[in-house]
């Protein structure tokens, strides 16, 4: 993890110290830490030199059923070395599918080491559809301190079991309502931290506080799920786990229902001090009221008020269009700084100062450190066709100190995006775009540095030793098309759901120099399925994918 001294006017012994004295070669939580840099600082062996070897070492198909109607069969795979097991020390893969079963995997061979199944004894009262599909979604945390892995299926109950054999070492803790769409699991001085939204999670005690914290308009039935249904408000939920025993769980709410939902596949990432911080998707900006939409927030640690955030000088513009938060934030030191990347469907890139992310109350916290020009989605389509930077957004500091930042842009790049200095050719269905964080004189501000070739809806990349690794998904970029009658495709409909999970393309696996973006590998149709909502992870020499058919891929260069 990247170590911080604290918030405030320490930030320039927190630049000095960013980097952990000892990086694990592991992957345990989504993004590699809690910063969600997506940057491995351990690993050694796969290089420039040698990953264009890279060869598939196994592959092991999962239990869980595939339907058309959930997109991401398999949450993002988490890796612990050396874990003690009953057969001696090894390295797991882990999976939570969205039939409610954790898999452990020997990340050398793909074995099964041991897998538990978490039936939800509860029975949904809407019907599934892709955007609401009443199945598990948050990928796990790995707590390597203590041996365990924390998730939490579909029945919304948080979970600790033993990484070597399952067992469980806590009672399951309600933490979010059943059948939540709930983000990654952070875990940040032993607090389990998710946040969901969506409103598809079933609130099933009208007395509880979850339940008063709908918006009335919700709970007079207003809801998309109808009128039998209360569904869950947008909210950050913050588990203490300190005590096994004893779990507290607070809560912060952006909205009192689906609007203005913290958003984004990696969850929330640390902070200075310990403090989280996420973005809001589209939804009323009215602080006061308690709806935070279109907001990159910053939260005191355990979730339990606002510490800081930024809101966009068009967000009324942004929510008319449907262009706030589709990607997670990522936390670096720069600069003497701490600063905050960040970017929506809009196709803007913010950098943001950790101790002053909008100018304060003053200039009505909307003014950032640096705003790039568009860099896609012209048309300034939301979902139909979906543009601009979705998933998250990744960072890696080279030997010599040069920090970059990489973007999984959708779409075609604007005809106002700067000109790069290493240009792969036009991309009319996704790239992924690097640029140099530099001071420019008393100014921070980016430097374009590389753009891939054509990439289908690329997922987050991630980086390792020099290398950014990056997955085209193959993804059906289309949400809701115009029918031969003129009227729109009903998402909540079996033939949307059949549309949705028909793909465009393959999954393919492309590896860059980090710096030049020199493309120095390619899967081409060796994966012939297609993947969504996930990441590729780099750990202990091989490369970790998963597919939507309940496959998990290992890919190094020593068979």
């Amino acid at each position: 993890m990247i170590s911080f001294a604290g918030a405030g006017a320490g930030q320039a012994q927190e630049a000095a110290s960013a980097q952990a004295p000892a990086a694990a070669n592991e992957w345990t939580t989504w993004g590699y830490d809690q910063e969600r840099t997506a940057w491995n600082r351990g690993e050694r062996t796969l290089d420039r030199k040698n990953v264009s070897k890279l060869k598939l070492q196994w592959s092991t198909k999962l239990s869980t059923p595939v339907t058309d109607v959930v997109l991401s069969t398999l949450t993002s795979p988490i890796i612990a070395a050396g874990v003690p097991t009953p057969q001696g020390p090894r390295n797991l893969v882990y999976l939570l599918g969205a039939d409610d079963t954790l898999f452990a995997l020997d990340a050398d061979t793909g074995a099964i080491a041991w897998q538990k199944n978490f039936p939800n004894p509860i029975r949904a009262r809407k019907n599934a559809t892709w955007l609401c599909p009443n199945t598990a979604n948050a990928t796990p945390v790995v707590d390597k301190a203590r041996g365990l892995i924390f998730f939490i299926p579909s029945d919304g109950k948080l979970r600790a079991l033993d990484l070597g054999d399952g067992a469980e070492r806590m009672a399951p803790v309600e933490t979010v309502a059943p059948f939540t769409r709930a983000w990654s699991l952070n875990l940040i001085d032993d607090i389990v931290y998710t946040t969901s939204g969506r409103a598809c999670g079933e609130v099933q005690d009208p007395r509880s506080a979850m339940a008063s914290a709908v918006a009335p308009i919700v709970r007079r039935g207003a809801a998309p799920a109808g009128p039998s249904v209360m569904t869950d408000p947008s909210a950050v939920t913050a588990v203490d786990v300190r005590d096994l025993a004893s779990p507290q769980l607070t809560r912060f709410y952006t909205s009192g229902g689906r609007p203005a939902a913290p958003w984004g596949r990696g969850g929330l990432a640390r902070g200075p001090g310990n403090t989280v911080i996420f973005e809001t998707s589209d939804g009323v900006y009215d602080p006061a009221a308690g709806s935070w939409g279109d907001t990159i927030m910053k939260l005191t640690p355990k979730a339990t008020r606002v510490a800081d955030s930024f809101t966009p000088e068009n967000f009324k513009y942004i929510f008319a269009h449907d262009l706030a938060g589709s990607a997670s934030p990522v936390v670096f030191p720069f600069g003497g700084k701490t600063l905050v990347a960040t970017a929506q469907k809009e196709g803007i890139l913010y950098l943001l100062d950790t101790n002053d992310m909008g100018g304060g109350q003053a200039r009505n916290h909307q003014i950032p450190l640096y705003k790039s020009p568009q860099l896609g989605n012209d048309v300034a389509a939301g979902t139909d066709p979906s543009q601009g930077v979705w998933g998250a957004i990744t960072t890696y500091e080279n030997p010599e100190g040069k920090r970059y930042l990489y973007l999984p842009m959708w779409g075609p790049r604007s005809r106002f995006a700067p000109a790069f200095k290493s240009d792969a050719g036009e991309s009319p269905n996704g790239s992924i775009m690097a640029f140099q964080v530099v001071n420019d004189g008393d100014k921070i501000s980016l430097s374009p540095e590389w753009i891939s070739g054509n990439m289908i809806m690329p997922d987050p990349p991630v980086v390792a030793n020099g290398v950014v690794y990056a997955t085209q998904t193959g993804g059906q970029a289309m949400q809701n098309p115009t029918l031969p009658d003129g009227s729109r495709l009903n998402s909540a409909t079996a033939a949307s759901a059949r549309f949705r999970s028909t793909p465009v393309g393959n999954m393919i696996l492309y590896a860059f120099d980090a710096e030049t973006g020199k493309q120095l590998y390619s899967s081409k149709d060796m994966i012939k399925d297609w993947t969504h909502f996930s990441q590729p992870v780099v750990a202990l020499g091989k490369v970790y994918l998963v597919s939507h058919d309940a496959r998990v891929y290992a890919l190094g260069v020593r068979k």
